[in-house]
């Protein structure tokens, strides 16, 4: 039962995430004045709908997406520089069509939809427009990374020593007794004690036992101060880190143990760094997501085990959700309710950062590509302009039409093979 809530939260978060990624089109849309037909989350057939106004609000059976209908997204008049023949002019020609015929259908005329069309907007409204669903989802990313870190909290390692080790080995493994190949741990020869609680290291403050490792691990091996809480008091001590291994996997260690498992509840200042680090990662992704698909597909042929940072589908998303709320801990100290809220507010956060860098990918349909028109078209302009030729126009996006078909392919194609190995292949925590 508990795999299937965690299911149907991160579905609610993708359904929420999708509506909400759409009204920031919508809501600059109407603000300019462009007929806005359609807002709908979700593809194929209609549950639900409402018309208010001109805009026919609805939810569809496939929560693969959504999308909302603006008026005269494609010129209705063929560029000079457009094919004549062909079937890439067929192409470019049925968009064209579909905007002539919208407008006939709504009663274009002087002042009327025609004035209003999508393309008869300048450039920055457009990029206004086109940028505003990309933008939505990363401001809700950083709301779901404040709820999880701030609002239900994080389980990390206490700052309190629970343990120092007496000596470790060359290698830096901790030895039972000390003798002949092992070296005293600096913690012991500094007088750092079990219950003693770090609070600063070199001059600066420690907030968690991850961030006092990370501080540790790069110290030189110098002298370094170190601040404890003992007995209700401070007590400053020095010590000097040990180094162990070689090239880049040389680390400094001083051979203390964390305390049990507490709740910590990140400042709000936090998300945004937790949000950068998760934006990077994903980029990384995306970077090499041609390469990650067929390397996933390849391993779901041989039935190789899935990949850890393999791409996933909405299905692999939610069955990664549902694990994790069927996941039982241990430690007494651990809240599982707070662990499974805090973890799916997370994956929201991860599903939103994935929208946003994935729809700013500048290729038609998505938005990046009407933002790379948008910026095309503006600058094809201030080019006319300061040369002191007429206004061209807006650009004739319908020429690209062809490259559309061939990403909406494609996009089609990865979105099976993901489906199937998430299916088949799926990740195991």
């Amino acid at each position: 039962m508990t795999y299937v809530l965690g299911a149907v939260v991160l579905i609610v978060i993708l359904i929420v995430s999708v509506a909400w990624h759409e009204l920031g089109h919508l809501l600059p849309a109407k603000a300019f004045k462009v007929p806005v037909t359609q807002y709908m989350v979700g593809f194929g057939p209609t549950i639900w709908s409402k018309k208010v106004g001109e805009t026919e609000y609805g939810l569809k059976w496939v929560l693969l997406g959504g999308y909302i209908h603006m008026l005269g997204m494609y010129s209705p008049r063929r560029s000079a520089r457009a094919a004549k023949t062909g079937w890439r002019a067929s192409l470019a020609d049925a968009a064209r069509e579909v905007t002539r015929e919208e407008l006939a259908e709504l009663g274009a005329g002087p002042g009327g939809l025609d004035a209003r069309a999508y393309y008869r907007r300048s450039a920055p409204r457009k990029l206004v427009i086109m940028l505003g669903g990309p933008t939505m989802n990363l401001i809700l990313a950083l709301f779901l990374l404040v709820l999880a870190l701030s609002a239900v909290g994080v389980y990390e390692p206490s700052t309190t020593i629970s343990a120092v080790t007496a000596c470790v080995t060359a290698e830096g493994q901790g030895a039972e007794e000390c003798g002949q190949g092992t070296v005293e741990t600096p913690a012991r020869a500094a007088g750092l004690e079990a219950g003693d609680k770090i609070v600063a290291w070199d001059g600066h403050a420690v907030s968690g036992w991850d961030q006092f490792l990370g501080l540790v691990a790069s110290a030189p091996a110098r002298p370094t101060a170190v601040t404890v809480l003992r007995g209700g008091a401070e007590l400053d001590l020095e010590i000097t880190p040990l180094r162990v291994g070689e090239g880049e996997s040389a680390r400094s260690l001083i051979g203390v143990t964390a305390g049990a498992t507490e709740l910590v509840k990140k400042p709000v200042s936090a998300a945004p760094g937790v949000l950068w680090n998760q934006v990077a990662a994903s980029a990384k992704l995306y970077a090499q997501l041609p390469v990650s698909v067929w390397n996933t597909l390849v391993d779901l042929v041989q039935g190789n085990e899935r990949a850890a940072d393999s791409p996933a589908s909405v299905v692999g998303i939610a069955s990664v959700a549902g694990q994790v709320a069927a996941v039982e801990v241990d430690d007494p100290a651990v809240d599982e309710n707070r662990l499974r809220w805090g973890t799916w507010l997370q994956l929201g956060a991860m599903v939103n950062i994935a929208l946003w860098l994935f729809n700013l990918l500048p290729l038609l349909p998505l938005d990046g590509g009407h933002v790379v028109n948008a910026l095309y078209e503006g600058a094809r302009r201030a080019w006319a302009r300061a040369r002191g030729r007429p206004d061209p126009g807006p650009a004739d996006s319908a020429r690209l039409m062809p490259l559309t078909y061939v990403v909406v392919g494609l996009l089609i194609l990865m979105t099976v093979i993901l489906v199937m190995a998430d299916v088949l292949n799926p990740y195991q925590l």
